[in-house]
């Protein structure tokens, strides 16, 4: 849980007098390791099962048990488990925002992306190489590339229900395109919103197999989803669809690949052809927070990829340069900094 300073301390902060780069940057980064140390050791998935004590815990995580005792000191004041008669155990709080289950392998993402990007900080702020500091090729294959599928999932279930809700096709739409669709959720949802729509996935092979758990889990829609294994960038777009949906994606790019894309759907999409993007924008409204989310994201792609988080403005004359200059704005109101963008020809 985020830590909150009371009134006084606010005040402090404000007058400096409480170090605002303590704030904003050490005890962050001892926050993380906590939160990816208590991760990667499964104690959120072991005190799921039931409460135990420090002693417990480190036998059943293989850890020390000062190690374990000083990690629950840490989780206490954030919330995130709580004491009674020497037996620690999940708050309430813990077990609604933490998805115990797969927040291991989330950790373990989180915990080597923010090792290399923190390592290589410097270069990119110097250098801004094209590639990010990470690049994509990290989360093609292999272990990093299914935990990095784990965390999208993640990041989708959130997103997910508010998404379809938001989204109008036009009548006689059939078919669906999931760009860089990874575990296929958005896919699902939609064909349940529209009885007679069809959709494919279409990622690299890493992203299909998460997709193929997904369908073999939603056996109701199952049967009007496919998978297309390619790469966005290098193959071709299928034609005949009338929704192409990007979610999560154009930040990760540059502005010339999103340009491209664009174009490209232009050409192949039907004309009743339909473009939505959720992503994070460098200049939406909202909260202080809402603003935070967006940049702080963004600046993690730039990291990551050399992305960004874009202006809507520029995203906008993107689309209607391939073809789709009716477009629409509409933010999560569940999870802030993140919107929707809709455009059609």
């Amino acid at each position: 849980m985020p830590l909150r300073p009371n009134f006084i301390e606010r005040q402090l902060i404000k007058w400096g007098m409480i170090p605002g780069p303590l704030v904003d940057a050490a005890l962050p980064g001892f926050m993380m390791s906590a939160m990816i140390g208590a991760g990667s050791i499964g104690l959120f998935r072991t005190l799921n099962q039931e409460p135990a004590t420090a002693e417990e815990l480190a036998g059943k995580t293989g850890c020390n048990v000062r190690a374990v005792t000083n990690l629950l000191r840490v989780l206490q004041p954030l919330g995130y488990v709580e004491k009674k008669n020497g037996t620690y155990s999940l708050t309430k709080y813990a077990r609604k925002a933490i998805p115990v289950e797969m927040y291991q392998d989330i950790a373990t993402f989180a915990g080597k992306q923010i090792r290399l990007a923190v390592e290589n900080v410097e270069t990119a702020l110097r250098e801004a190489p094209e590639e990010g500091v990470i690049g994509w090729d990290q989360v093609r294959e292999g272990e990093f590339a299914r935990t990095y599928q784990v965390t999208m999932r993640w990041l989708a279930i959130s997103t997910v229900q508010e998404v379809t809700k938001k989204v109008s096709l036009p009548e006689g739409s059939k078919r669906m395109l999931d760009v860089g669709g990874s575990h296929g959720l958005y896919c699902v949802e939609m064909c349940r919103k529209y009885p007679e729509l069809r959709a494919t996935v279409m990622d690299w092979p890493v992203g299909i197999e998460n997709a193929k758990e997904t369908l073999k889990e939603e056996s109701d829609v199952a049967d009007r989803i496919d998978t297309l294994e390619a790469d966005f960038f290098e193959d071709p777009f299928p034609s005949g669809y009338d929704y192409a949906f990007f979610g999560n994606i154009i930040h990760g790019n540059v502005p010339e690949q999103n340009q491209e894309l664009f174009n490209r759907l232009g050409r192949s999409l039907t004309n009743r052809g339909t473009i939505g993007i959720l992503d994070q924008f460098d200049n939406v409204s909202g909260s202080r927070f809402t603003r935070s989310v967006a940049s702080l994201i963004g600046w993690n792609l730039f990291l990551f990829s050399n992305g960004r988080a874009y202006q809507v403005d520029d995203v906008k004359g993107w689309l209607k340069d391939a073809g789709f200059p009716n477009t629409k704005v509409k933010p999560l109101k569940k999870s802030p900094g993140f919107t929707l963008l809709i455009a059609k020809r």
